[in-house]
């Protein structure tokens, strides 16, 4: 014979909520101690989280002993955003409990959430006395170092897993956690090899991405490369993978077919700011200014790098001798200080031969371009033009420092 909680799971999975909250009733009244514990289990995964709470509240009135169930409480009031009940339900387990181990990870979890991970590791050490060899808390504590980019003590951790054959918990993979972190670390040769064996075990966008960003970072492009096509191929909608793609074809001077990733990308997100840049700068390479401009006028359209995407069409404008649309694009901006946009502003004045203007904007620039060799070279050769000789003599001096080799600054010093 069935129980009432048995039909009133039935009621519930033929949508009769009425007669389900009649045979809950009875079900408390009525149905032994186990099937209530195993209905409220069945009630909190399905959502009906009061119902679940008065039958624990009931169970825990009958047994007030058995302190298990203050945790299905706790995790009732953690759903229910009550974090302050869930740590009153978790304060009534005693440290003597069998209980106690499992009320330390949660807690932990709980300091995690609202952001104290100095409490939550202190609570995982102390439940790490308890169970040294538990890999669930050595795992706990590597994620956490791993959220707040303690990526040693994270890969240490990770490690221990490893030695004790642990290889995934909870869909996560241990190599891929530590391929990841030391590619956050920069340690992107000792990334490799964990993220291949990860790869090798489940081919996933994820992981696609994290091995062709890391040989990306080492300059492998080719490698980068066959990664990031075959996860654009797998997942179109990858939007990371587009930039390293373009990027990576363009520094094998693949610059077709860099532009056609590009492109594909602006596709997939218009509002990729960096993406449109990229574009812009393969396009102008392979000699199509127009689209170069059409691909930075759709960058300031997104109102994002506003700057950048303005200093940049200054910089195609002066290429493409459009001095007036430089100068413009400049008096855009919002930095007022920038040098870059001076040194531009400087060589467009110039050729407008306002000498003067020049002269101011170049000094302006000077400031923070010093260590920069083709400003100083440029920035000499017009000061020597303008009769400034000693000043010239002094920063060509200085450019040569930087670059030796520049016969033709070393002929303009002995003249």
């Amino acid at each position: 014979m069935s129980s009432y909680s048995e039909k009133m799971l039935a009621a519930l999975k033929d949508e009769d909520l009425g007669e389900a909250n009649l045979l809950f009733e009875e079900a408390l009244k009525n149905d032994e101690p186990e099937i209530l514990a195993s209905l409220a289990e069945e009630l909190q995964a399905l959502g009906f989280l009061e119902e679940a709470k008065r039958i624990l509240e009931k169970l825990l009135k009958d047994f007030p002993e058995e302190d298990v169930f203050y945790l299905s409480l706790a995790e009732i009031a953690i759903e229910n955003d009550d974090i302050d009940g869930a740590f009153e339900y978790l304060e009534k387990i005693e440290p003597e409990s069998d209980n106690y181990l499992e009320s330390l990870l949660v807690t932990a979890d709980l300091y995690q959430v609202l952001g104290i991970p100095e409490v939550s590791e202190a609570k995982l050490l102390q439940a790490k006395t308890i169970a040294p060899e538990e890999p669930l808390i050595t795992f706990a504590l590597a994620e956490l170092h791993f959220t707040t980019n303690q990526l040693g003590e994270a890969i240490n951790e990770y490690g221990q897993l490893q030695k004790q054959g642990v290889d995934e918990i909870a869909n996560i993979s241990i190599d891929e956690r530590i391929g990841t972190a030391y590619s956050m670390m920069g340690g992107f040769e000792e990334a490799i090899p964990f993220l291949e064996r990860a790869l090798e075990q489940e081919h996933t966008s994820d992981r696609l991405f994290q091995l062709g960003f890391t040989y990306y970072q080492i300059h492998d492009h080719q490698k980068a490369i066959n990664y990031l096509q075959e996860l654009i191929a797998l997942d179109p909608q990858y939007q990371s993978g587009y930039y390293y793609l373009a990027d990576s074809l363009k520094e094998e001077e693949l610059l077709e077919e860099a532009l056609l990733a590009a492109e594909e990308g602006i596709k997939e997100n218009p509002y990729q700011v960096e993406l449109l840049h990229l574009a812009s700068e393969i396009a102008y390479r392979l000699r199509d200014s127009k689209k170069a401009e059409e691909l930075l006028l759709q960058a300031l359209e997104t109102g994002d790098k506003t700057d950048e995407s303005l200093l940049t069409l200054s910089n195609l404008y002066l290429n493409e001798d459009q001095l007036d649309k430089a100068i413009e694009m400049i008096s855009q901006m919002e930095e007022k200080g920038n040098p870059y946009a001076a040194w531009n502003l400087a060589q467009a004045y110039n050729e407008l031969e306002d000498f003067a203007a020049a002269g101011t904007y170049y000094k302006q620039a000077y400031e923070d371009l010093a260590h920069e060799p083709d400003f100083l070279k440029a920035y000499g050769i017009f000061l020597r033009e303008d009769g400034q000789l000693e000043p010239a003599r002094a920063v060509l001096t200085n450019y040569l420092e930087m670059e030796p080799g520049d016969l033709e600054v070393q002929s303009l010093l002995e003249e």
